[in-house]
């Protein structure tokens, strides 16, 4: 575990583990056959801050365990596409904005900003919905405040059926 040249992607893999929280420095020295001074000088000042995401996915797997096969894969499908669907949308998001800070610069009008931002959420509410626990509706009627607000906790179907 002497002095070598350590590659990009290895230094990434040490701090992804280091941010778990799961290894401690000598655990990661020895995993990735580093020197533990490396490690050291590497992780100062970078924080242990997956360690809720570390149990949030033991939580999803031990009920992944807990339900019969048929709920496991629904389960996993609706996870993968939400998934997919998030990045989709944080993607576009990331060049809608680069693209209007060009267009900015050739002073082109903030009203075309917020019509293809409108676009990109109303796209995201369609296909991941308001909210997924809570759609709140505000009723009010033209030129009045806010009348009454419904707050409604809606319940995924997979956990009514069991």
């Amino acid at each position: 575990m002497g002095s070598r040249h350590v590659s990009p992607d290895l230094r990434h893999k040490i701090l992804a583990d280091w941010r778990t929280g799961e290894y401690s420095q000598r655990d990661l020295a020895l995993k990735h056959e580093v020197s533990s001074g490396y490690v050291a000088k590497l992780t100062k000042g970078i924080q242990k801050d997956l360690s809720e995401v570390v149990s949030a996915g033991i939580k999803y797997r031990t009920e992944l365990l807990q339900g019969s096969e048929h709920t496991a894969h629904a389960l996993e499908a609706v996870v993968d596409a939400k998934t997919r669907h998030i990045a989709f949308f944080a993607d576009a998001t990331v060049k809608n904005v680069s693209m209007m800070m060009t267009k900015l610069t050739r002073k082109t009008t903030i009203d075309e900003h917020k019509l293809a931002q409108d676009a990109i959420l109303k796209g995201r509410e369609t296909v991941l919905g308001k909210s997924p626990d809570t759609a709140v509706q505000v009723n009010q009627t033209a030129g009045i405040a806010p009348q009454k607000i419904e707050i409604a906790f809606v319940r995924p179907p997979e956990a009514q059926l069991e």
